[in-house]
């Protein structure tokens, strides 16, 4: 399956909120829509708190839960996952280490294509069951990133993410990437373009 990629929209930017000290107060994911000439695909659904915001940003695409086709779970935080019973036609897929979605699809074996423009990766480190969803578009590849590279300051100092099981794995994912990448659509920031060539 080709399948050509129209679109990548962020519908729902993703925030966090810290204190002077860096502990996290409020954290709400990046929801990006992928659309190709057969599907709508979603990446990550946000918490529940952000439901408004997310159904927001799918109307400004002219889309309602109904109409996406494919759900991708980056991981199972509940800052990411807190919407997906809203999407009650779509299929969802997860890495199989996610317990917290049980109908969804579980992937075993990485690199998983979901189409030859599609692709995840495992990207562990922030969580054991971190996946990065890779999207080629004309000539550019898109890595959207969940919390493997939740802002651009983990980037930009080459630090993990401050949430982690494994700050080596969660570093060495992070090489992964960019390594990959010509945008990066991060889990709790703005897209961004790194700067290095690969």
């Amino acid at each position: 399956m080709s399948h050509k990629i129209k679109k990548i929209e962020v519908v729902k930017p993703g925030t966090i909120v810290r204190t002077e000290t860096g502990a996290i107060l409020r954290a709400s994911s990046t929801v990006t829509l992928v659309q190709s000439d057969e599907n709508n695909i979603l990446i990550d659904t946000s918490s529940k708190k952000d439901r408004d915001l997310l159904l927001q940003g799918l109307g400004e695409q002219g889309l309602t839960p109904n109409d996406i086709d494919i759900i991708l779970i980056t991981h199972q935080h509940r800052d990411h996952i807190g919407n997906y019973e809203l999407f009650t036609s779509a299929r969802i897929y997860t890495h199989s280490l996610c317990t917290r979605i049980p109908e969804s699809v579980k992937i075993q074996s990485f690199p998983f294509s979901l189409t030859q423009n599609i692709e995840f990766i495992e990207t562990p480190g922030h969580s054991w069951d971190a996946i990065t969803v890779i999207v080629k578009m004309d000539k550019t590849t898109y890595a959207i990133t969940g919390d493997a590279i939740p802002i651009k300051s983990n980037y930009d100092n080459w630090i993990p993410p401050i949430v982690h099981v494994d700050a080596k794995r969660a570093l060495e994912s992070m090489k992964k990437i960019v390594q990959i990448a010509d945008i990066i659509i991060p889990g709790h920031d703005a897209p961004f373009t790194i700067k290095n060539t690969k």
